[in-house]
């Protein structure tokens, strides 16, 4: 089964999904201005190799098209990526009127958007997420971004893609490290939004969902109830000014830890797993700060480290080697964007389905909720 739906997104922007979704493009590009400029493509070293062949091939007329090619990770979303990519454009002719299409996960649409809006005021772009947290996640809602050094997202815009079209069939391309990634977001989803769809996942186990085929029906399932979840979160807080802010259970730590991993491993630790870490540490944060059940806390705790086992036991053996390790993971909390007066301001649940924003805790609170990552 192959997503097959049309969905409404944020600020005009639509969400095309399904097996004619690359069609859908090649109409949308042959029948607007675009095609009286450029067209850019941006891939990383792997969406370059398995990805842009599929989509020349749905589309032709790209052939033509300049293609420019980052490093796979978090190292290439930086501002010296994005003013070499600058470069390129202007050198090559790109005017308001050129047109960006980003093909890849998450690191390509955060870096192709902030690309699109700092050029010239702001170029149309079109995400094609051939990620899982591409497609659940980072392709949707218009936040785009790049990191400096280790700490992420510090620099960015809320600029909202032209469209964004979604074909499953590239999901077949991932490892499946990043099928498990992707999969923390519609966790996260569901523990915010949707607690029907959360006593399913408890029930099913993480395990035994990871290890079903990605193009059969249950996993388009929840693709399809995720994206249409922060869809809707996103057409009604576009600049997070308080329900979008939601999105963020897990993320807090979890870009803390993805910070702190990355100062120290090139190789770094991928969003969605930093988010799951995040996410066993934040509801133990829940439950000291928001009402959340012990019973219900560690139902999550123990869905999350079955799934994150491997992850959980390799950040731990890092941090038990680093010297004053949760210090500098609270210094790395300090750089969040969400800092209020000098306090972190975390979404915690006061249970599955009932997220309560901008709860505040303090050093201890955090230590305390980072062990039971690693209890």
């Amino acid at each position: 089964m192959i997503l097959s739906a049309r969905v409404a997104t944020v600020s005009g922007t639509r969400i095309h999904c399904g097996s004619n979704a690359l069609q859908g493009f090649r109409k949308l590009l042959l029948s607007h201005e675009y095609r009286k400029s450029r067209v850019f493509i941006l891939v990383d070293a792997n969406t370059g190799k398995h990805c842009l062949p599929l989509l020349v091939e749905a589309c032709p007329e790209l052939d033509a098209a300049l293609v420019f090619e980052i490093e796979g990770g978090e190292a290439s979303k930086s501002l010296s990526s994005a003013e070499k990519i600058w470069i390129e454009l202007l050198a090559s002719g790109a005017d308001r009127r050129s047109l960006l299409v980003n093909l890849g996960g998450g690191v390509v649409s955060d870096l192709g958007g902030f690309i699109a809006a700092g050029l010239k005021r702001g170029i149309p772009y079109i995400n094609i997420p051939t990620s899982l947290t591409g497609m659940v996640d980072a392709a949707i809602g218009g936040k785009t971004g790049v990191n400096m050094g280790e700490l992420k997202n510090q620099l960015g815009f809320f600029y909202s893609p032209l469209a964004v079209f979604v074909d499953a069939r590239f999901l077949k391309t991932l490892p499946s490290d990043h099928i498990r990634s992707g999969f923390a977001e519609i966790v996260k989803s569901a523990l915010i939004g949707d607690p029907v769809l959360w006593r399913k996942l408890l029930r099913q186990g993480a395990e035994n969902i990871l290890a079903l085929d990605i193009l059969e029906k249950p996993w388009q399932d929840l693709i399809m109830k995720t994206m249409t979840f922060k869809n809707r979160i996103t057409c009604q807080d576009f600049r997070e000014q308080k329900l979008r802010k939601i999105l963020n259970f897990g993320h807090t730590i979890g870009h803390a830890l993805e910070s702190f991993v990355l100062a120290r491993d090139e190789k770094g630790l991928l969003h969605g797993d930093a988010v799951a870490l995040g996410m066993i540490a934040e509801t133990w944060l829940s439950h000291l700060k928001a009402g959340l059940s012990g019973g219900e806390a560690m139902e999550i705790i123990s869905f999350l480290k079955a799934g994150y086992k491997i992850q959980a036991e390799t950040l731990g053996d890092l941090v038990r080697k680093t010297p004053s390790s949760y210090d500098n993971i609270y210094t790395l909390l300090l750089y969040d964007k969400k800092i209020s007066e000098g306090q972190v301001r975390y979404t915690l649940i006061q249970a599955a389905g009932k997220p309560r924003i901008n709860r505040q805790a303090g050093r201890d609170e955090t230590s305390a909720s980072l062990d039971k990552i690693f209890d």
